[in-house]
């Protein structure tokens, strides 16, 4: 590097200091990225930044920062220790473990790489193995906040709440400003259904932080369940003030209009979500179901169709298009993404029972009666399928196929309204007559889709 290099790196990384001192967070950031840029070997810059991108929450740029320092500087447990902190914090947990052991290795006695540990076993779903780490940092230190912290949302992620909040109480006795600490014990309360309990503690967690945006959503779905739908309402906006970007906070107002059938709402607060976040699938799913709300079939089947350009296993999304597309007049594509979805469950009758309407809607009558034969060897109780296949019997003229279907079928449920239908018609008219009542309820599927057309989610024997 040359000496002006040299000198210019110096000059950016002391103006840097300054700026933070000043608490000049942004300009402080750039003067020390620029000193980086010029000088990336120097470990102790490559720290400082490190340091500021944590504070900032940015631990994506921090992990790049840390790795840069670690080459330099590979005996400083400090600095492995941030990195193992923030591979942990944006979730490459296989290289944070790797990290953890290696400072296990080389220190036994250094308890950050036993309590950061019960973090990361207990995101991975390890709760077994993040308990064991517990007792292991205990051994190490008996009063550690942060080892109780990650106890805690161990033990609250697996429903065992009053252990956990056992755990966070322990932690404000030994660290009464520990960050969100009142907000996880306002969820363990939440869960126990202990109410004013709850909003105390959310209360408390905004008094002291009041810029603590996940809890002040939290709060907000707190509330909504509650039924305090404006005190929710209030919440939601509030955290998209202090962050305009905040996708969650758009996503429940969202949701909120959607609750309020005020689906255009509901729609701009989508789309604006979307904006941030193209691959999240589930914002496309909600914004399809309230273009569905106000009949826009074809803007509900694009927004589900670019969903499965970002993941082609989406049985969810496939079972949503294909009624989409029966709303829209065509049961060939319908049919195209239910056979996709029968790939993935092919034990799902109500997925068999789609197919078969699919066909039914093409007049390609046995085709839909196969299917429909499909679904009852899977549940021959399933009532949906016994009714297709019966009106089908009945349109194509088979009259003791479709007697001994519909007999079947009041043997399960002798109340079914749509199977006494069929019954008297079978018995009131002959094999014209009966055609001509039986192809009505087939032709009109599009339009009474709740009779015909069966979610796959659902396990219902409804018609």
């Amino acid at each position: 590097m040359a000496g002006k290099d040299w000198l210019e790196a110096e000059h950016r990384a002391e103006k840097a200091n300054e700026l933070l001192e000043a608490h000049r967070w942004e300009e402080a950031l750039h003067e020390l990225q620029v000193a980086v840029d010029i000088n990336p070997e120097n470990a102790n810059w490559q720290i400082s930044l490190g340091k500021l991108l944590d504070d900032l929450k940015r631990y994506d740029q921090a992990v790049k920062a840390y790795e840069q320092a670690v080459k330099t500087e590979l005996n400083n447990t400090e600095l492995i220790g941030s990195l193992g902190v923030d591979y942990a914090r944006i979730g490459q947990y296989e290289k944070a473990l790797q990290i953890f052991e290696q400072l296990q290795g080389m220190n036994p006695e250094l308890e950050l790489s036993y309590c950061y540990r019960i973090f990361v076993y207990s995101s991975m779903g390890n709760h077994e193995k993040a308990e064991e780490m517990f007792y292991l940092a205990r051994q190490l230190s008996e009063h550690c906040p942060v080892c109780y912290h990650h106890m805690g949302l161990s033990l609250l992620a697996r429903g065992d709440y009053k252990r956990a909040l056992y755990c966070f109480r322990t932690v404000t006795e030994l660290r009464d400003d520990y960050p969100q600490i009142n907000q996880r014990i306002a969820e363990c309360f939440w869960r126990m259904d202990q109410f004013p309990e709850a909003r105390e503690a959310y209360m408390e967690e905004l008094r002291r932080d009041p810029k603590n945006i996940d809890a002040t959503l939290q709060f907000g779905n707190f509330l909504l369940e509650l039924g305090q739908i404006e005190s929710a309402r209030e919440k939601f906006h509030r955290a998209l003030e202090f962050d305009p970007d905040n996708v969650t906070a758009k996503i429940n107002l969202g949701d909120l209009a959607m609750r309020e059938n005020q689906y255009h709402t509901a729609i701009a607060y989508y789309l604006e979500a979307l904006e941030d976040r193209p691959y999240f699938i589930n914002i496309r799913q909600q914004l399809a179901q309230a273009y569905g709300a106000i009949e826009r079939w074809d803007l509900a089947r694009e927004q589900l169709e670019e969903a499965l350009y970002f993941d082609e296993e989406q049985p969810e999304v496939l079972s949503e298009l294909a009624e989409i597309c029966i709303h829209d007049s065509d049961p060939r594509a319908a049919q195209r993404y239910l056979e996709e979805l029968v790939k993935m469950t092919p034990t799902h009758p109500e997925i068999l029972h789609n197919l078969a309407v699919c066909h039914f809607l093409q007049d390609n009558w046995q085709e839909g009666i196969n299917y429909c034969r499909q679904a009852l060897q899977i549940d021959k109780y399933y009532i949906p399928a016994l009714h297709k296949l019966a009106v089908a019997y009945l349109t194509i003229g088979q009259i003791d196929q479709a007697k001994t279907t519909i007999d079947q079928a009041l043997g399960i449920e002798p109340k079914n309204e749509p199977m006494l239908q069929l019954a008297q018609q079978v018995k009131l008219t002959r094999f014209s007559s009966v055609v001509s009542q039986a192809l009505k309820p087939v032709k009109s599927v599009g339009k009474h889709i709740g009779k015909f057309f069966t979610r796959t989610a659902s396990t219902t024997n409804s018609n």
